[in-house]
């Protein structure tokens, strides 16, 4: 006797934290602080890489090393971070997007996939997958303009590239020389590399969740099994 979807989607459903029922404050509050924690622990390491990308023949800093040294040296620990409020004041609006657009895509895509009658990790890849890629094509609105504004300040005054006196500044120029247009550069190969790289993140997220929460004995059939987000301590 074949088990209809609705109640093999149940326990599904019981182990899913859904959009209207998260503290949306919270949500948003702690994604933020962690994603600002985590950008001003690795912010550095973008100024140093983007300065060896573009660094002429006769700049002699060809290593990493010697970048760190030198912004050190002719900026002081303030080098590090060129560029670090614009990063923040777009990133993470774009953040917001992007969190937003994966919690309420997730919740349709399960919708979608859950007549087809998958196993739950599968439907947990699918339904994640589909929201990672969408969540981050959304997101590349944003985060790709910020890009191209923040490598500017990276290396403005380095190996011959103009200064400026900010962000707002970096943005004027660009779009008036190249129009609203030139603030999208790479948009088309930065949608190509994140996207499906999100989506395969997602839902390798999502279905291992529910595989690791079956070896637990959450999520089975039984009424009285309820999801670890459930479970009273």
């Amino acid at each position: 006797m074949n088990t209809p979807p609705s109640t093999r989607v149940a326990p599904f459903v019981q182990t899913e934290i859904n959009w209207d029922k998260l503290d949306k404050k919270r949500f948003y509050v702690v994604g933020a602080g962690l994603f600002t924690g985590v950008t001003v622990a690795l912010y550095p390491v973008s100024v140093v890489k983007t300065r060896l990308q573009v660094a002429s023949r006769d700049i002699a800093e060809t290593s990493a090393f010697s970048v760190v040294k030198g912004i050190l040296k002719n900026d002081g620990v303030p080098g590090l971070y060129r560029g670090f409020g614009t990063v923040i004041t777009g990133a993470v609006p774009a953040r917001i997007i992007f969190l937003t657009a994966l919690e309420t895509t997730k919740i349709s895509a399960f919708k979608l996939v859950a007549p087809f009658e998958f196993s739950e990790p599968t439907q947990a890849a699918i339904a994640n997958g589909m929201a990672g890629m969408t969540a981050s094509l959304f997101s590349q609105a944003v985060f790709v303009p910020i890009d191209v504004v923040s490598q500017k300040l990276m290396v403005q005054g380095y190996s011959g590239h103009a200064t400026y006196t900010g962000g707002i500044d970096v943005a004027t120029k660009i779009i008036k020389s190249y129009g609203v247009r030139g603030l999208y550069r790479g948009f088309g190969l930065s949608v190509m590399t994140y996207s499906p790289s999100s989506a395969a993140w997602w839902a390798s997220y999502g279905s291992s969740q529910r595989v690791i929460w079956r070896l637990l004995g959450y999520g089975s059939d039984s009424k009285a099994t309820v999801a670890p987000s459930q479970s009273k301590i």
